[in-house]
């Protein structure tokens, strides 16, 4: 004999069912909600496939976190890792392409404090999902790797990475705290004498290396007089060099400071602790500026390390020479921080 449930019995499983199928086809299971750096929610209704890079620590960040092949735009001045040389530009710090960045079709845009506010807005006009990624210390570039890593639905991948940078960030000077702690100049141009004050990530690097910046009394970037520079009279001197330029050119700072009779007084110069350490590394809130402060730590406190560690440092010595920071790349750094300190202003 064949049983039959009432009628009245199969109604609420079937509108069960059909309110669960329904539940799955409206509500994006993927979908992502991150707080930025600019304190805005950012949504995606899936993880990102198409991502439009507005700067090159943003760059370097998701190549760090294994995404190149998912960059489709990146800036004109994004080089590293050399793979990312071949991906679409779509403009400069602060002439960013709306129309190129449209026709990359992105689901993810990661501009920077440097990306114009005008310019955001815009692409958020268009539909466009913007993360502000804008760290202001190695802790915070830290911290926003985990950002990046939740946005772009790689969270294992960048706690791994985020986990690995603090190690290594604590582990960076193997002396007691005790030890001394030598004043340091960071000199990004030479005409004018242009150096990195305190709220810098250069000088982050100089403290976690073992380090005083000897202009911490300076906000920021700032130009300074040759009198100050000598009155000062740093102990080391770390200059920009290496800016991924024609392999030709000479390192002109470092050249500088060691033949120009007028730094000949400074101790630095003396004792040949005048050091060029490549521009990219120690200036972009990326994952190698990391090795910024390991290599600034065997500068600094070469004491502290065996011979094998220190031949691995990041560095220039004074009778070798690096692919050179020449004048236009020194220049295009300067005119980026003027930019920056202006908005900051704002």
């Amino acid at each position: 004999m064949k049983l039959e449930y009432p009628k009245t019995k199969q109604i609420p499983a079937v509108l069960l069912i059909l309110t669960v199928a329904l539940a799955l086809c409206i509500l994006p299971v993927s979908a992502i909600a991150v707080t930025d750096d600019a304190g805005r929610v950012i949504t995606t209704n899936a993880t990102p496939m198409r991502i439009v890079s507005l700067s090159p620590s943003n760059t370097e960040i998701l190549a760090a976190l294994g995404l190149t092949d998912r960059i489709v735009g990146v800036t004109d001045v994004c080089d590293y890792p050399p793979e990312v040389k071949n991906k679409t530009r779509i403009g400069g710090y602060s002439a960013i392409s709306i129309e190129k960045v449209a026709a990359a079709r992105p689901d993810l845009v990661l501009a920077s404090d440097l990306t114009p506010k005008e310019t955001i807005g815009r692409l958020q006009d268009l539909g466009l999902p913007v993360a502000v990624v804008v760290p202001r210390n190695i802790d915070h570039m830290i911290r926003d790797i985990r950002m990046v890593g939740a946005l772009t639905g790689t969270e294992n991948r960048a706690e791994v990475l985020a986990t690995n940078l603090s190690g290594r960030l604590v582990a960076v000077l193997p002396c007691p705290s005790t030890a001394a702690h030598p004043t340091v100049a960071h000199v990004v141009w030479h005409k004018p004498l242009y150096v990195s004050g305190n709220d810098t990530f250069q000088s982050d690097v100089i403290t976690h290396a073992g380090g005083e910046n000897a202009f911490a009394d300076r906000n920021g970037w700032s130009t300074v007089s040759l009198e100050e520079f000598l009155m000062k009279n740093p102990d080391i001197i770390i200059v920009n060099g290496g800016g991924g330029m024609d392999s030709s050119q000479k390192d002109v700072i470092l050249d500088a400071f060691m033949k120009n009779p007028q730094y000949a007084s400074l101790s630095a110069v003396k004792n040949k602790r005048v050091y060029a350490v490549n521009a990219d590394i120690i200036s972009r809130p990326a994952p190698r500026i990391v090795d910024a402060a390991e290599g600034a730590a065997r500068l600094i406190h070469p004491e502290c390390f065996t011979q094998a560690t220190l031949s691995s440092a990041i560095t220039v010595t004074p009778t070798a020479r690096s692919p050179g920071f020449c004048a236009g790349s020194a220049i295009l750094l300067i005119s980026l921080v003027i930019l920056l300190q202006r908005k900051r202003r704002e």
